[in-house]
């Protein structure tokens, strides 16, 4: 009797463990069907495209919609084609589920007069370069565009947050997670490069310079590192914020104590007083340019023989970007984001 006891103890208890078991995989939490888009507001300029994907949907499992289709229209793959400024809203429902989202599209003119931007950069070729303020992706940064006269045309497939244009006429860019991008071709395509940086520049003999992301000094800035083809090379002995090239090859920094460098092609840095600079800009023609500091009375000066600067007057009170033609003339973006190209 005490076998068949111990028997039937044991089997009660496996089956009280399988009840166990069918009640815990009975419990069912309820799965999130909510539409996520990339953007809740994305800003384009006229005759561009952006896409607008949902995380957790395929694009054939949304409907899309654009409020008005004369403006922007959103078609099957969620590609965004915008022809005219406005603003519209576009609509995504899920298919299967009653859920849906919104993004708002805000589409901008493609007239330089009525576009914000936040880089400029000009090629030892004339070619004129601009990074625009419309979020082309979270991590890469905004639109790229080459200014063509009157108008800016956006160049596809990549995004970034500061630009310097090669003697031929390609971009190079930065993007937001300091990867740096170098325009190939006519095929549109970009070419990642080794290496991180936050600023790029390029002379009219194609030395090519950046600002890294390694912090060297608390006062001067970041590392600064040289291209030699195929990587890139520390440059010992000065950090800064921004570089700009001259002609012959030679870096000029401003750092974040707001002092220009100068290399003096072999193994120091010289600094250049009489300006408290935060962008620099040089022309192929050897003229070279800064953008003073917020509250300081310089907006824009130019370096003059022997090493002190002259003040240049602008229409605009602030200057936050620089880049300089061939002839000398300078081009820069004004505390509102608009581009004086002089």
């Amino acid at each position: 009797m005490k076998k068949i006891y111990l028997i039937t103890i044991a089997v009660l208890g496996f089956i009280l463990i399988l009840n166990s078991c069918s009640k815990l995989t009975d419990v069912q939490t309820n799965p999130d069907h909510s539409i996520q888009l990339t953007f809740d507001t994305v800003r384009i300029t006229q005759g561009t495209t952006q896409f607008l994907a949902a995380k957790n949907y395929h694009a054939d499992q949304i409907n899309w919609a654009s409020s008005d289709t004369s403006i922007a229209k959103i078609d099957a793959t969620g590609l965004i084609n915008a022809f005219r400024p406005g603003v519209i809203t576009i609509t995504a429902v899920s298919k299967t589920y009653a859920v849906s989202a919104k993004c708002v599209v805000i589409v901008g003119g493609n007239n330089i007069s009525d576009t914000k931007v936040s880089d400029v950069s000009v090629g030892a070729d004339g070619s004129i370069y601009v990074i625009g303020t419309d979020l082309v992706s979270p991590t890469g940064g905004y639109g790229i565009y080459k200014v063509s006269g009157d108008k800016l045309n956006k160049l596809p497939l990549c995004a970034g947050v500061r630009i310097a244009v090669g003697p031929d006429g390609r971009p190079w860019v930065v993007n937001k997670s300091h990867i740096v991008y170098r325009f190939r071709d006519s095929t549109s395509a970009w070419e990642q490069l080794p290496g991180t940086a936050t600023d790029i520049g390029i002379g009219a003999d194609g030395s090519t310079f950046i600002i890294g992301t390694q912090d060297v000094s608390p006062s001067g800035g970041k590392n600064i590192l040289k291209w030699d083809g195929s990587n890139w090379t520390t440059m010992p002995g000065c950090a800064g914020i921004h570089i700009a090239v001259d002609p012959t090859g030679i870096p000029y920094v401003a750092n974040l104590s707001n002092i220009v460098y100068k290399y003096d092609g072999i193994s120091l840095w010289n600094p250049i007083g009489g300006v408290s600079a935060n962008d620099i800009g040089i022309g192929a023609n050897g003229s070279v340019y800064v953008t003073g500091t917020t509250g300081s009375p310089i907006t824009i000066a130019k370096l003059t023989d022997p090493g002190s600067w002259a003040s240049i007057s602008v229409s605009s009170a602030v200057a936050t970007s620089i880049s300089v033609k061939p002839n000398g003339d300078i081009v820069y973006i004004d505390g509102n984001g608009l581009l004086h190209l002089n």
